[in-house]
């Protein structure tokens, strides 16, 4: 499986500026959301790896077709690992925000 989100060690993604601790979801949430968001986007993965695969076929690496084929590629790759960081931070905020609700605490 392709790792579209860095780990959460390296991320480090702690609280944010003015968020408590105690409304912040552990290391471990943290990778089981990471694992849950990039089994979503596998199809996609793979659609974009099939479609490089298919594109790749008889040509000669160092050609242009081939370069144009890898540009392609990687600029789909960098948009649905975008997709996964958007989605990671959008959820890693709700939880943010229930676990707020939660403990009564005054929510922006």
């Amino acid at each position: 499986m392709t790792t579209l989100l860095a780990s959460i060690a390296e991320q480090n993604v702690g609280p944010a500026p003015g968020i408590d601790d105690d409304v912040e979801p552990d290391a471990q949430w943290k990778e089981d959301l990471r694992m849950r968001i990039e089994r979503g986007l596998q199809s996609m993965v793979d659609k974009v790896r099939q479609d490089r695969d298919l594109g790749l076929r008889g040509l000669r690496e160092g050609t242009y077709e081939h370069e144009a084929v890898m540009r392609s590629y990687r600029a789909s790759m960098d948009r649905v690992r975008r997709i996964a960081e958007e989605q990671f931070s959008q959820e890693l905020k709700i939880a943010r925000f229930e676990r707020s609700l939660e403990q009564g605490k005054e929510v922006e």
